[in-house]
């Protein structure tokens, strides 16, 4: 069953994990949680910030080397990423999740 987008802000956090980006092209996945939501996690990802915002992206399922590797950049530009920057997520489950605060770095 799909989250409606607008719904996830609303709903109860199964996980939290932070994403550091340092000048790439692909976001990180924190390992420790793709393997606690290994069996869990899809490929295609919603994003929801609070304003509404909607954003589609893709996760390569490696729980080596877990990452965002497609659309990531849409993102970076969507939120105008001039350098290094953290994000965190909060995940609802059904491969939805809340973005819950943006760090820039240097």
């Amino acid at each position: 069953m799909a989250v409606i987008p607008e719904e996830i802000v609303k709903l109860s956090a199964k996980g939290l994990f932070t994403t550091v980006n340092i000048r790439g092209e692909n976001g990180h996945v924190d390992r420790a949680f793709a393997i606690e939501f290994e069996n869990e996690l899809e490929e295609e990802w919603t994003l929801s910030d609070s304003q509404g915002n909607i954003h589609i992206v893709y996760y390569n399922k490696d729980i080596l080397c877990p990452q965002i590797v497609y659309r990531w950049s849409r993102l970076s530009d969507f939120y105008g990423f001039k350098g290094d920057h953290s994000i965190l997520f909060r995940y609802v489950g059904n491969n939805s999740f809340n973005i819950i605060k943006i760090s820039e770095g240097s």
